[in-house]
């Protein structure tokens, strides 16, 4: 990235937006290699109904020991979130949503990044 006389590199991730479910589903294309990076944050932009999401971190690119680092957090239609971590103590992360009522469902749209 370019801005003022600065450049420094990042890894970035924004999938489509994707509709929430009635169970908890990962996002799509949300899942970053966090190694070569210190910080990473997320941010999800909610268009329609209200959704839970969630923030995992894993040590295994498997995600098999997932644990929550941002537990279910509602955003509602039209507003925004975010996660941001310094020091990020994982490998891997992803981002999860789910319905904030059963059966109706959001759309939402999520903006990773990691850097040094």
């Amino acid at each position: 990235v370019v801005g003022s006389g600065r450049q420094v590199s990042i890894e970035y991730v924004a999938p489509t937006g994707q509709l929430s479910t009635a169970s908890t589903v990962v996002v799509t294309g949300s899942d970053m290699d966090v190694r070569p990076w210190r910080s990473l944050s997320y941010t999800i932009v909610v268009a329609t109904q209200a959704v839970n999401w969630s923030v995992f971190g894993a040590n295994a690119s498997d995600f098999s020991d997932e644990v929550a680092v941002l537990a279910a957090a509602t955003v509602v239609a039209g507003a925004t979130s975010s996660y941001a971590s310094t020091q990020f103590p994982y490998a891997y992360a992803r981002v999860k949503v789910i319905d904030t009522v059963g059966g109706v469902h959001g759309t939402a749209t999520v903006y990773g990044i990691a850097k040094s």
